[in-house]
């Protein structure tokens, strides 16, 4: 909502780096809950926010995604054998500030949670905790997810794929059917973000 988008941009006015991992549509198991987020990707990015959204299908088995410290989840396995993809959402709320603050819990940034879902998170101060943190997540922002940013020409949205990857860079969200895309962008305006 504008509250946060205020808050992001007062942040990265004091030169502060942001960086967001979130779930991509395909990653997603709420589709209206990323038609809120996505109103807002274009103008986080144009703050300065470094965007990456999780990739759906994840190389290897679900106990590589398990290595990852359980930041991530996978949801079921496509092609049921060892080697193969694996689907992965990402389900974990955690929040690392100036190295020093960790903020785990199941509230997610949003009206909804705010107002009407019964929610907690801590606060932990403890550097070696947020450090932890910090090393199980940033190698999934590289690996496992898209680095979305703007289009030079000012026309949209890029999805960069992860290191290692030779995807090709997708100018309409990656790994989600046509199908959904369409329903996102139908059911989008009529959804207010106090619902999401």
């Amino acid at each position: 909502g504008d509250r946060m988008m205020k808050e992001f941009a007062q942040i990265r006015q004091r030169g502060v780096r942001v960086q967001l991992l979130t779930n991509s549509l395909a990653s997603n198991d709420a589709p209206a809950a990323h038609v809120g987020y996505s109103r807002y990707r274009e103008a986080l990015i144009a703050l300065g926010v470094e965007v990456y959204e999780m990739r759906a299908e994840q190389p290897g088995t679900a106990g590589n995604i398990g290595r990852l410290g359980g930041l991530m989840g996978s949801s079921g396995s496509s092609g049921g054998v060892s080697g193969g993809s694996t689907r992965a959402s990402l389900h974990a709320k955690v929040v690392v500030v100036d190295e020093r603050i960790l903020v785990i819990g199941s509230m997610n940034l949003d009206l909804r949670s705010q107002l009407q879902n019964s929610e907690v998170a801590l606060v932990i101060r403890n550097r070696a905790l947020s450090a932890e943190a910090t090393r199980l997540i940033e190698p999934a922002m590289r690996q496992h997810a898209y680095r979305v940013k703007l289009q030079d020409n000012g026309a949209g949205l890029i999805w960069h794929a992860p290191e290692g990857m030779s995807l090709p860079a997708a100018v309409t969200e990656p790994d989600a059917s046509l199908g959904l895309r369409v329903l996102v962008n139908m059911i989008g305006p009529f959804i207010p973000d106090e619902l999401l």
